[in-house]
Parts: C-alpha cells; structure tokens; sequence
C-alpha cells in the first residue's frame, strides 16, 4: 500500500472509532462534557496520530515533531494570511445580525487552548505534514490543496448525523468553507519550506474567528458561515497569487 491510503486508513479508522462511541453515549455529543471531551480528542486526533504512527515506522518521528516550531524559512507575508481571519471578523463587525455578548480575557484564552488541541494540533501533522506533502509532488500544491480540502470535508461529514456543534451549520456552506480554508493553509504550507507552524495557527484563526463571531453578534453560525465566505474566498485567492509570485 502507498503511503497515502496507509494514512488515510489509519485516519478514518482512528476517527471513526472516537465518533463510534460519541455516536453511541448521548452525554458525549459535545466537546465540552467531561464525557465526551476524551472521545473528542480521538476522533479530531486521527490525521496527526496517524502521522505520527506512519513517522515512528519509518524513524522520522523527531523531523516530523521538529516540523512543528519551525519559523526562520517563513516568508513574512504567510504570517498575514495566518491573521488575516482575526481581520476579517473585524473588518465585517460592523455588520453583524444581532447584539454582541462581552468577551473575557480569560475566556478568550481558555477558547484558544481548546481550539488549537480540538483543531490543528490534532489535524495538521496529517493533512498538510503528510497527505498534502505526498499528493503535491503528482499534481502540484494547488491540486494537493483541493484534494485535501474534499477528503477533509467527508471526514467531518459523521459530525451531521448527531446534534453536534457542527450539525447546526449548513452541510453546504461548511463544505464551502473547507475547501477555501484547504487552499489557503495548502498556499500558506506550500510557501512555509516545510514548517508546519503556518499551517497549523492558520487553521486555529479560522477556528478561532468563527467561535469570536458568535460573542460579536454573529450568534447564528450560519449568518458567520455565509458573511465570512467571500472575503475568505478573497483571501484564498490572495494566498494562490502570492504563492504564484513567490515561487
């Protein structure tokens, strides 16, 4: 077997098993029961464990963590794409449904730890540390990018069968969604000489920019899904553009 279906069966598989027993115990629906948090991790962990098991067979666990804190070869306009969904949500405040709600510090912060271990720490060292390093060398980073933004949008599709947090988004607009963050964290990745730091505070500011909506007075989900698409559609084509004129 290629490597590729290696990880994607270790992917699937590890994930499946998590959202198998979220599926089966209802007080385990939601990320934030101390219930359902355990079996949260497994499922969101699936591409970085299987990573991490594909890097362990092969020796290349250290160069693959290393990965991680790398900084010094990032172009300094990546490190705008990985603010440029904080801006947005500011540049679109203004025009928001409903009243915000006030946001604390330290629940701020606590928002930021929760995402980047429910998100990119759990998904990065797989999607773009793995699968879109093997597809890009066949059919180039923007192709990689759109490859993995579709198998990244079936393995949160069992998330629709049950009433989580993601169940409340429009199927279609959240694979909309997907599809424009894979390219703009594939650009990002691609530009960032291996590092994978990019790509992983990437995915937490989109992460992170749809969890503040909701305290800025996007409380529906949706009307954030659909108000951000655009501009983030924008923002993808702006990283493929510098991606074109870096490189």
């Amino acid at each position: 077997m290629t490597q590729i279906t290696i990880f994607l069966g270790l992917t699937f598989g590890i994930s499946l098993a998590g959202f198998a027993c979220i599926w089966a115990i209802p007080s385990a629906r939601s990320p934030e029961t101390l219930t359902g948090l355990p079996f949260w991790i497994v499922m969101v962990w699936g591409p970085s464990l299987a990573a991490i098991i594909i890097a362990l067979r092969h020796g290349q666990l250290p160069e693959l963590l290393g990965r991680i804190v790398q900084f010094a070869q990032v172009p300094l306009p990546v490190w705008g794409i990985v603010i440029a969904p904080l801006v947005i949500l500011l540049i679109l405040r203004p025009f928001v449904p409903d009243d915000p709600m006030p946001l604390g510090l330290g629940m701020g912060l606590a928002m930021v730890g929760f995402n980047l271990i429910l998100g990119p720490l759990g998904e990065e060292l797989g999607w773009r540390g793995v699968l879109q390093d093997q597809l890009h060398p066949k059919v180039g980073w923007l192709g990689a990018s759109l490859m993995v933004g579709a198998i990244w949008t079936v393995w949160h599709l069992p998330l629709w069968t049950i009433e989580s947090p993601h169940a409340q988004i429009r199927l279609p607009l959240f694979a909309a969604h997907c599809m424009v963050y894979a390219v703009t964290i594939g650009a990002a990745h691609a530009l960032s000489g291996g590092s994978l730091m990019p790509a992983i505070l990437l995915h937490l500011t989109f992460n992170l920019a749809s969890n503040y909506a909701v305290f800025a007075g996007y409380r529906d989900p949706n009307a954030w899904f659909s108000a951000s698409l655009l501009p983030y559609i924008a923002l993808a084509v702006g990283a493929s553009a510098l991606v074109a004129l870096i490189r």
